[in-house]
């Protein structure tokens, strides 16, 4: 009779769990990634939504909110003049359909990764322009470089 009821216990404990681990929470701002086995599965919208336990995993977290950076660089110019940058990088992820929430969540090992392309590929782009114009040009075209890295 007293293994029965310890059986009935454990069961009911791990009921509990269970039910709660039923139910996850997605911050405002932020869109949950969930796999199955390590394979996308969906995404999760922000608020109360339901997983199946043991079987879908939440992969990652990916911020819809605005994010910065500063970068600080050198730049050479057409004429051999060193210029220094220092940049606020503002980016976010531009819609939240489902195949961008996958690609920011799987294109990257981490956000670390992301982060060193995102900059590297920005300083790039500045570095390409500035090294077409004279020293004398660069201080001045201020709205072209950040139109340049737009467009790039």
């Amino acid at each position: 009779m007293e293994n029965l009821e310890v059986v009935i216990i454990v069961v009911f404990v791990l009921g509990i769990i269970t039910l709660f681990s039923l139910f996850v929470t997605i911050k405002q701002g932020s869109i949950g990634v969930i796999t199955v086995f390590g394979k996308f599965r969906r995404i999760l919208r922000p608020g109360l939504n339901i997983r199946i336990p043991l079987i879908e995993n939440i992969h990652s977290r990916v911020s819809i909110q605005n994010q910065s950076v500063e970068l600080s660089f050198q730049a050479t110019t057409l004429d051999q003049a060193n210029v220094n940058f220092k940049a606020m990088l503002l980016f976010s992820v531009l819609d939240q359909n489902e195949e961008t929430i996958k690609n920011v969540a799987f294109k990257f090992v981490d956000e670390e990764s992301f982060m060193t392309a995102l900059t590297r590929t920005i300083e790039g782009s500045i570095r390409s322009f500035v090294a077409t114009k004279k020293q004398s040009e660069v201080l001045s075209l201020r709205t072209e470089i950040v139109q340049e890295i737009k467009n790039s």
